[in-house]
């Protein structure tokens, strides 16, 4: 079965009353769009792995927080509790197309009387909607309006720009009318969910046999209930090259398994991914508990920099006693 990324990132509202959160709008999304992802960043705030990151961060950058401060007060936006959800969508699958829908609260007046120093800036209208376009690192055109106050949409298109507002106007059709064919397919506790159809058309600038057989790509990463999860699915044209890359796929595993044979924490980690094929769809799927993944991580965080020491010790101990 292919796996629209329009429908798979409808799916999301199935959970949206199951916390707080900021779920994909299905109505925001073009029905012509070849790839889209949704992050709900209020989820991803709320998460317990984000919280770990953040207390990292500031254990090892003290100055993180007036860092943080210091954006608040230049631009009037906390990024920690005023940005609320973005999506991102093309019609097209090539570089540098599409549109950016953000929710976000921020002082509209202020963000204007910013963009409207930066070079090249100018208006236009279409329809009630009032368009900023503006030149960025001198020779990127990009442009921006208000769909709403807490709603901004971006596009380095101006067409694009347009077209967006006339799906958000319901003038021209979204995927809301087949969000429901996949929506068993997004979890609660869904953070990111990201996919691509069609896309053997990609323009890749690589020639890959395998990007030929590609049909459908999606992506959904979450945290529920002290676990966190990603799974995956891949359709391709042909049922046994589906076969084959669950075998390539399980090869990678054991050979992890066997680089960290002496490590019972991350063979169970390893133990955790499962992969799974049928008919042209190759699937995989890993949940396993936050603090058990964190863990893993902070070991071989702590690895990585033990190696380095050891090599930047080796480099230049020797020449450093020789002084």
């Amino acid at each position: 079965m292919r796996v629209y990324v329009g429908l798979a990132i409808a799916a999301v509202l199935g959970f949206a009353g199951l916390a707080q959160a900021s779920p994909l709008d299905v109505k925001q999304v073009s029905a012509d769009a070849k790839w889209a992802a949704h992050l709900d960043v209020d989820a991803l705030m709320a998460s317990k792995s984000i919280q770990k990151v953040r207390e990292q961060i500031l254990k090892e950058n003290p100055q993180a927080e007036a860092g943080l401060a210091m954006i608040r007060t230049m631009f009037r936006f906390d990024p920690t509790t005023d940005l609320h959800g973005i999506t991102i969508y093309g019609t097209q699958l090539k570089k540098e197309t599409g549109v950016a829908i953000v929710r976000a609260k921020v002082d509209q007046k202020f963000l204007l009387d910013l963009v409207k120093n930066v070079p090249e800036y100018e208006t236009s209208q279409y329809g009630k909607y009032e368009l900023h376009s503006w030149i960025k690192d001198g020779r990127k055109h990009k442009n921006a309006t208000f769909f709403q106050p807490d709603v901004i949409v971006f596009s380095d298109s101006l067409d694009e720009l347009k077209a967006a507002l006339d799906v958000l106007d319901g003038t021209k059709p979204n995927i809301a009318a087949k969000a429901e064919a996949l929506a068993a397919a997004i979890p609660p506790g869904t953070i990111l969910v990201a996919g691509a159809r069609d896309l053997a058309e990609a323009d890749l600038h690589v020639e890959s046999p395998l990007s030929k057989q590609a049909d459908s790509l999606m992506i959904v990463v979450g945290e529920y209930q002290g676990e966190v999860f990603v799974r995956g699915s891949l359709t391709v044209k042909d049922a046994e090259v589906a076969q084959k890359i669950k075998t390539v796929a399980d090869g990678a595993l054991a050979l992890a398994s066997l680089a960290k044979i002496d490590d019972p924490d991350a063979l169970k980690l390893i133990g955790a991914v499962k992969v799974s094929s049928a008919d042209k769809a190759v699937s995989v799927e890993a949940q396993a508990p936050v603090d058990a993944v964190w863990a893993q991580l902070q070991k071989e965080a702590a690895k990585h920099k033990a190696e380095m020491e050891k090599h930047h010790q080796q480099m230049f101990g020797g020449h450093h006693s020789g002084k």
